[in-house]
């Protein structure tokens, strides 16, 4: 089952990052030096036209435990100035602080955002928060302000409220080995 990351990206570095390495993809040939032969050859299998999307959280205990809640097939909300504005599909994921460095430098306090997942399958949305915190059971001046994960039930009420359902071309993970969950794009 899918569940929805929430990832608020309304500061400078999320919207300028949005830009770097979603609106406009990136090369995979760009980041090998910066990921293992394993996870280089898996991503090739996912994303064939050689580039991909990538994001990424900043390294602290509660995004890294969230993060490693993430899996295929979970579904990203990305959300500026009072809406959720576009929906990707999560592929793969890792951890590479080069990677991050080499695509998004630092922030202020010196981090990176170097628990990094990758997704496909960019839609645009156009959800007020008052819409979505009534599908959610949240207030309805809830604001999304931090990178997390909602659980099953509330996740269900997203997926199925706007209609997120899933993707043709969803890649599924066996814990080592790649399968396809439908056949992908030719």
């Amino acid at each position: 089952m899918s569940n929805v990351i929430l990832q608020p990206s309304s500061n400078k570095d999320a919207r300028e990052h949005y830009v770097d390495t979603i609106a406009n993809p990136v090369s995979l040939e760009r980041i090998r030096s910066y990921i293992n032969a394993d996870d280089y050859s898996k991503l090739q299998e996912i994303y064939p036209s050689g580039d991909c999307m990538i994001w990424g959280v900043t390294p602290s205990k509660i995004n890294l435990n969230k993060w490693k809640r993430i899996k295929t097939g979970d579904i990203t909300l990305f959300s500026s100035s009072g809406k959720i504005y576009s929906s990707a599909i999560t592929t793969y994921k890792l951890h590479s602080k080069d990677l991050a460095v080499e695509l998004w430098n630092y922030n202020n306090k010196g981090d990176t955002w170097e628990y990094v997942y990758f997704i496909d399958e960019v839609k645009s949305l156009d959800i007020p928060y008052i819409e979505f915190n009534r599908v959610v059971g949240y207030a309805d001046n809830f604001v999304i302000q931090g990178f997390n994960i909602l659980d099953d039930e509330k996740s269900n009420r997203v997926i199925n409220g706007f209609d997120l359902g899933l993707p043709f071309n969803l890649y599924i993970f066996s814990t080592d080995t790649l399968e396809y969950a439908f056949p992908p794009n030719p």
